[in-house]
């Protein structure tokens, strides 16, 4: 649902600067630490923990990074489809990492 909200509602759009870009300029921060964290997991031995690692603080960055940039996302476009979506991936998918992370320990 969330890849669907971004890839269909054009209030996502770039609509000029605004006060409201602020939260377009943090997803797409978010997204940048992403692929960081992605890079950092594959120069890694690609174990459990460093799946489920922190990256500057940010507990299980693979899973919370993502998340948040789309709930990010859907203020930035007032979509309360994408906020809703968000959200729901981010109880499935963090939980799951976080469970991931229990496990190891």
């Amino acid at each position: 649902m969330t890849c669907f909200c971004a890839l269909m509602f054009s209030d996502l759009n770039w609509q000029g600067y605004c006060a409201w870009a602020w939260w377009l300029f943090a997803a797409a921060g978010l997204m940048v630490l992403y692929e960081l964290w992605w890079i950092r997991y594959f120069r890694s031995e690609r174990t459990m923990s460093d799946f489920t690692s922190s990256f500057f603080g940010i507990p299980v960055a693979g899973a919370t990074l993502p998340v948040s940039a789309f709930l990010l996302l859907g203020i930035y476009g007032k979509l309360i489809w994408l906020i809703l979506s968000a959200m729901i991936l981010g109880i499935g998918h963090i939980g799951i990492h976080l469970a991931h992370r229990k496990e190891i320990k």
